[in-house]
């Protein structure tokens, strides 16, 4: 519902209707129901439409003003391994840069959706694979792979996400488009190789990646914040982010194309932290970001601080039993 109202509300009057009309039909619920999955011209009371079901299976989680607040960080390579995926980016970085003019003249829209839609054509595909090829060795192994295959889809489909977004903004000619094709094919094959023979450096080039992503949209909020008034680049500071951007990213019914690309980089520094740790990680040590007893002490944790906030001067200081 807040996917396909776009972060809005609805009335009392269109609430109390739907109900009316979930309690009244004579439609079944379920997979074999035409009304529910429109296989007919019915429109569902509260609007919702075809599209909300990119968040049926979990949202992303609203971000705090801290975890808005990115730091740039960098982690230095230390093996040969490391050293090996840092100047592949670099490389790569380089290229992408003269590629795209992004150090020559001044940023304006089109340079920014043309850089970061292609960017993000390919950010998404670390992470399929590296959820294929890890799904495929648990099979082999028949062993757990701690959380790992999930997390990494996760940041595909998040990856995907961005660019969803971005193409409500901006729509690139067919020789982009053919250059997206030819970039995906040599890339998805490169890294499926490499992701074969050593993961590790996969992460870590990864990481490294992330960090050139966290330093882009870091330069793109600047510029965006820092525009004079009036100017095309001002204008969004007050632009509305596409429904679907401001749905995913909980950016509220009022959300700007600047939010969005605070969420954004926000999403690339947690990927950049992720693979950073993925490309340290044994076999067999546990996922800190699926590790149950960690998750059940933070939120004990979080527990005890939300009594603490709520407790009144006057409140017994002997705890109650729950």
């Amino acid at each position: 519902f807040y996917a396909a109202k776009e972060g809005g509300g609805v009335s009392y009057d269109r609430f109390l209707y739907a109900l009316d009309v979930a309690a009244t039909s004579t439609e079944d619920v379920g997979a074999d129901s035409n009304y529910h999955f429109k296989a007919t011209a019915t429109k569902h009371p509260l609007g919702i439409e075809k599209h909300s079901a990119e968040y049926l299976q979990g949202g992303h989680p609203v971000y705090t003003p801290e975890e808005l607040d990115i730091q740039l960080t960098h982690t230095p390579p230390v093996t040969v391994t490391d050293q090996a995926a840092f100047a592949t980016v670099k490389l790569l970085r380089f290229g992408f840069d003269l590629g795209t003019l992004w150090n020559i003249g001044k940023l304006n829209k089109t340079k920014i959706m043309l850089r970061v839609i292609f960017l993000e054509t390919i950010a998404a595909v670390p992470g399929f694979v590296g959820a294929m090829f890890r799904h495929f060795r648990a099979l082999r192994t028949m062993q757990r792979d701690g959380g790992w295959t999930n997390l990494l889809l996760e940041e595909a489909e998040n990856e995907k996400m961005h660019l969803l977004a971005f193409i409500r903004m901006y729509q690139p000619n067919s020789f982009f488009r053919l250059c997206v094709i030819g970039g995906q094919v040599v890339f998805a094959t490169y890294f499926g190789l490499c992701y074969a023979i050593r993961p590790e450096y996969c992460h870590r080039l990864v990481g490294y990646v992330e960090e050139e992503a966290c330093s882009t949209y870091t330069k793109i909020i600047k510029a965006i914040s820092e525009a004079p008034e009036g100017s095309d680049l001002a204008t969004w500071r007050t632009e509305l982010a596409p429904g679907i951007g401001r749905s995913y990213w909980h950016l509220g019914e009022n959300g700007t194309v600047l939010d969005l690309m605070r969420a954004i980089r926000a999403d690339e520094a947690n990927h950049r932290d992720v693979n950073h740790l993925a490309a340290g990680v044994k076999p067999g040590q546990i996922n800190p970001f699926y590790d149950p007893a960690s998750k059940l002490d933070q939120m004990l944790v979080k527990y005890i601080q939300d009594i603490f906030a709520t407790a009144g001067p006057d409140d017994d200081a002997e705890p109650k039993a729950a």
